[in-house]
């Protein structure tokens, strides 16, 4: 879970866009002032909770915050001066425990970075750790984090708020080093040293195993070729290794008979020396030599046992795909090509454990959960496209209401049972008022939904949102219910 990108999906330019107005500032610099101020913020909250008392200090300060904040930035300052102050007072209360004493260099490295006055960035960065807290109380809950829950999420988000984090910010935050990276750095070189180890022992059998299972599940073909390729080079490579065997031997030998020779010419007890010597030699070489052999035969063997597998996994694999283009030619009575057969291939993927999950969820009729279940029931047959039943928002608003949130819930499932679909979410309005506001404000009501979707743990790149106006009604103007009907949210499958 990225909080940082969650954050980023859910408020957009939108935070941005308000604050420039309140500070009296231009939106680029206010934009990339919160750029550093957020990865900040959260750098140092996740610095807190690696501690347990500063875990619990972080999640009292994260339950108390008002997420609401997120869902109404247009509101909140629209709602005037006392409502953004009273944003900015829980704000302040915030920083200050995060930052303690090293807050006024935070506001001055940030106003010189973004070239910000330090009393807007001093305004800014209390008007953002609400939004941050905010979201991270919505981690909380989804997930039914405690304090040592908390802290291990923090600890995760180091690596995000590292590639982030502006130059020289983090030397003024005196963030501590990551040691979660560090761990995982280390058990990644530890593994990699163990790996590298193993290939040089077994020496061209690893990789050959490794060229033959890549094979066999790029394309299938050549399983029974490439076992026998690894095979051989797995007896090759015990010739190899018996050569470099006799390499040092055979020379060791050579000189021992040369002092047996040596050794006849003076007393007997040197002779037998010499000669159980050499004996002793020829065995260790035959059995070294021996040994090798055998590796060899074993490896060629466990090669082979690989390939066979790959091969069975492929037809296996093979034949699950063609169950799967007969279905979808079944039930559309069609040969499915191009678009549709994407899209097919797409639901292929399924998540066994969330389609158990799936199976018990009660869509309404009618909504777009109830449209795409039929859809993939169907073959896939139509446009793909499914509009949200009861996706309402209140005049000149992009807050979602209780009911969208629901339909969008059993929209949630669906999405977990099949990772590989994607959703394309676009926002219109009806033809009434500014063209330009209309589309504003589609726009926002669109990512509103894919923001949701977010914080419901859908990753953020498998949703697109952008809104649309008054473009492609799908009933007239003329009428209070053609506009209803033109005042919508379409998701369709990408």
């Amino acid at each position: 879970m990225n909080l940082l990108e969650m954050l980023n999906d859910q408020i957009g330019d939108q935070l941005s866009k308000h604050a420039s107005g309140f500070l009296g500032e231009s939106p680029d610099n206010v934009s990339n002032a919160l750029g550093g101020i957020f990865p900040s913020i959260l750098g140092k909250v996740a610095d807190i909770a690696q501690s347990g008392d500063g875990a619990k200090s972080i999640l009292d300060m994260a339950k108390g915050a008002d997420d609401s904040i997120l869902d109404d930035i247009g509101g909140l300052f629209g709602g005037g001066v006392d409502s953004v102050n009273n944003v900015l007072g829980s704000g302040s209360g915030m920083v200050n425990a995060i930052f303690g004493g090293g807050l006024g260099s935070i506001i001055d490295k940030v106003a010189g970075l973004s070239g910000l006055k330090k009393s807007s960035s001093s305004s800014l960065i209390k008007m953002a750790a609400p939004f941050l807290m905010g979201m991270v109380k919505r981690a909380v809950m989804q997930k039914g984090l405690d304090a040592v829950g908390l802290g291990k999420l923090m600890g995760n988000q180091r690596s995000f708020v590292d590639k982030l984090l502006p130059a020289g910010l983090g030397s003024v935050l005196g963030l501590a080093k990551n040691v979660m990276g560090g761990t995982v750095d280390a058990a990644s070189n530890v593994v990699g040293g163990t790996v590298d180890a193993g290939k040089k022992v077994v020496g061209g059998t690893v990789d050959a195993a490794k060229n033959v299972a890549g094979a066999t599940m790029d394309t299938g073909k050549k399983v029974v070729g490439g076992a026998a390729n690894v095979a051989g080079a797995a007896v090759d490579t015990g010739a190899k290794a018996g050569k470099s065997i006799l390499k040092w031997l055979l020379p060791l030998l050579l000189a021992l008979l040369a002092l047996g020779f040596l050794g006849r010419q003076g007393c007997s007890t040197g002779i037998d020396a010499v000669d159980n010597a050499a004996a002793k030699t020829m065995n260790a070489t035959e059995g070294a030599v021996n040994k090798t052999a055998d590796m060899a035969g074993d490896a060629a063997g466990a090669v082979g046992d690989v390939a066979k597998k790959g091969a069975n996994a492929v037809g296996d694999a093979a034949g699950a795909v063609g169950n799967a283009a007969g279905n979808v030619v079944d039930a559309t009575g069609n040969v499915v090509k191009g678009a549709a057969g994407a899209v097919a291939s797409a639901f292929g993927n399924v998540n066994e454990a969330a389609a158990k999950a799936l199976n018990t969820v009660k869509f309404e009729a009618g909504s777009a959960g109830s449209n795409m279940m039929s859809y993939i029931k169907g073959g896939f047959k139509g446009d793909g496209k499914f509009r949200i039943k009861n996706g309402n928002f209140a005049t000149g608003s992009d807050v979602l209401t209780a009911e969208t949130k629901r339909e969008l819930n059993n929209l949630t499932a669906i999405l977990n049972a099949y990772p590989d679909v994607n959703l394309n979410v676009s926002g219109f309005t009806d033809s009434t008022g500014d063209a330009g506001k209309n589309l504003d404000l589609s726009d926002r009501r669109a990512k509103s939904v894919k923001a949701y979707l977010v914080t419901k743990g859908i990753a953020g790149k498998r949703v697109a949102a952008k809104g649309f106006g008054a473009a492609n009604p799908v009933a007239s103007n003329d009428t209070p219910e053609g506009r209803a009907e033109n005042r919508r949210i379409e998701l369709s499958v990408r």
